[in-house]
């Protein structure tokens, strides 16, 4: 999740709040709190990343070696189901399970000291947060064109898969969407 690389390809919308006689439009402040809660989420999953840099540099993952494949190259296990995919059941699948066992039990005690598993609980209470800010703010009306660009924005923000589906569908056609409604914005074809 995450608005990265949208500033300077698509441009955001103006973030001033727009009246319509009577009626202020909420969805600047909408979206600026989304973005608050956004840059809290991104600054909790560094924090996160942080944490679990420092651990693995310290004590390492918590894996096993599993023995070389044909062609040599070695290969490690973090869980039960890797070893039981790579080795028959026997002593050595045995020892290796205890030893994977004793690692994820020293990871998870330093994980808690180091304050890892903290840092994930608010990084997932974050995460959620985002979520249900960005359903709100969808399901707000929209009251101008620059509403309907922020609305699409945090759609294509929150719920979009990853990078790798920018170019799928629909995805795809709703950034051609946001494209033309923000080049409408900007021309004020809009207006017309």
């Amino acid at each position: 999740m995450g608005l990265e690389g949208m500033p300077t390809v698509l441009g955001w919308p103006s973030l001033q709040t727009t009246t319509l006689g009577p009626i202020v439009d909420p969805m600047p402040r909408l979206f600026a709190e989304f973005r608050a809660l956004l840059d809290r989420h991104e600054a909790a999953l560094a924090a996160c990343d942080r944490i679990e840099a420092t651990l693995t540099a310290q004590i390492g993952p918590p894996r096993v070696a599993l023995p070389p494949d044909e062609d040599g190259v070695r290969r490690h296990a973090t869980d039960a189901s890797t070893l039981t995919e790579a080795l028959p059941l026997g002593p050595h699948r045995r020892r290796l399970q205890r030893a994977l066992q004793r690692r994820q039990r020293r990871w998870d005690e330093a994980a808690r000291r180091a304050g890892l598993t903290g840092a994930l609980l608010s990084e997932a209470a974050f995460d959620e947060a985002v979520l249900d800010h960005a359903d709100g703010l969808i399901a707000t009306p929209a009251r101008t064109l620059d509403a309907v660009v922020i609305k699409l924005l945090v759609l294509l923000s929150s719920r979009e898969p990853g990078p790798s589906a920018a170019g799928l569908s629909p995805w795809r056609e709703l950034r051609t969407i946001l494209q033309d409604l923000r080049g409408l914005v900007a021309t004020g074809e809009a207006d017309r």
